[in-house]
């Protein structure tokens, strides 16, 4: 029994057996107490967590499942270090790696609870968005940023001429990078007031396509022809920008005529029945039909219509049916399309 507590009370590195054994053992514990609340208690959260559609339990059941076996490790030793004599120096690392597990856990949960917020506020205007990726850069730059800048306090680093320093530095970096900070703040302007969604067919001055990507500095467009068009975001922002999906109607104006043998009372009738023509269109309705003027060689009509769609082959396809029933009335009713045709007179002298 003597040479038991002789052993227990025995120096090893300013601490007793005892101490170090006690150590080991919270050490063990700990570590043992945290695999198994990890594989029973967290396991059991995240099969639970995809069963429901909220996604407040997703975003806490993944934060719990995403810390790993090194932490527990970490967090073990931690806690059993604090009942024995440790070099000043060990203990100043353990501390800070501590720390930096912590602070990087706490930034891992508030980047997935800020996105989630963001992207709840973006579903409200549009159920099919999804967060842009440039606001889940700027929130992990702006919460890393005061991260280090607490890590590097508690390590006894003066950040006060550290941010001085960062502040001239920053500003000599945004005069060298003018244009690309241009079009990355004009990144966030796209996204917050989205002129234009991906898919959506739009018209840039001479450039028209559908877009297929916004990124951090450039939009890319395919072009009706197929190539792809990339313009820089500061140029969408200034531009002016034609959305043709948002476009609800599609208003249609389009003229046709007749030769000048028809009849006032034929010219009333075609009116009206040109007029039932498109209204037998389930996507058309007509707005107005007119006999408007008298051309050259031609009696002419406008007549003004909207597709309750904005697909341009909806569009196109009820234009061609109308412009072949129009060609079937005038043939029916003894009625001709006018041409330019001149009628030459000849005098002759006696």
């Amino acid at each position: 029994m003597e040479q038991i507590q002789q052993i227990l009370q025995y120096q090893v590195l300013s601490n007793t057996v005892a101490q170090l054994g006690v150590a080991i053992a919270i050490f063990l514990g700990i570590f043992i107490a945290m695999k198994i609340t990890r594989k029973h208690v967290i396991g059991r959260m995240i099969k639970m967590s995809e069963k429901t559609s909220s996604r407040v339990d997703d975003t806490v059941s993944a934060f719990l499942g995403g810390i790993k076996t090194p932490i527990y490790l970490l967090v073990a030793l931690f806690v059993a270090l604090q009942g024995i004599t440790v070099p000043d120096s060990m203990n100043l690392i353990i501390d800070i790696a501590i720390l930096v597990v912590v602070v990087s856990q706490v930034i891992k949960l508030l980047e997935e609870v800020f996105s989630m917020m963001l992207g709840a506020q973006f579903k409200k205007t549009n159920p099919n968005s999804e967060l842009p990726g440039i606001f889940r850069v700027g929130i992990r730059l702006l919460l890393w940023s005061i991260g280090v800048l607490l890590i590097l306090s508690n390590a006894g680093v003066n950040i006060s001429s550290l941010i001085a320093g960062l502040g001239i530095g920053g500003l000599a970096i945004s005069l060298a990078l003018q244009n690309i900070l241009s079009d990355l703040f004009a990144s966030f302007s796209i996204a917050v007031d989205k002129p234009f969604e991906i898919g959506d067919f739009i018209i840039i001055g001479e450039h028209k396509g559908t877009v297929k990507h916004i990124g951090m500095k450039t939009t890319r467009i395919t072009a009706l022809e197929g190539e792809e068009i990339v313009i820089s975001n500061a140029e969408l922002t200034t531009a002016r920008v034609q959305n043709y999906k948002k476009m609800q109607k599609r208003r249609i104006v389009f003229g046709f005529g007749c030769t000048y043998d028809a009849k006032p009372e034929q010219l009333e009738k075609i009116a009206a029945d040109v007029g039932k023509i498109i209204e037998d269109h389930a996507l058309a309705e007509l707005d107005r039909i007119h006999f408007n003027a008298f051309g050259d060689s031609d009696l002419q009509f406008e007549a003004v219509y909207y597709m309750t769609t904005s697909d341009y082959n909806d569009y196109m396809n009820t234009q061609q049916d109308i412009n072949v029933r129009i060609l079937k009335y005038y043939a029916e009713n003894g009625l001709e399309m006018a041409f330019p045709t001149q009628t030459l007179y000849v005098k002759k002298d006696s």
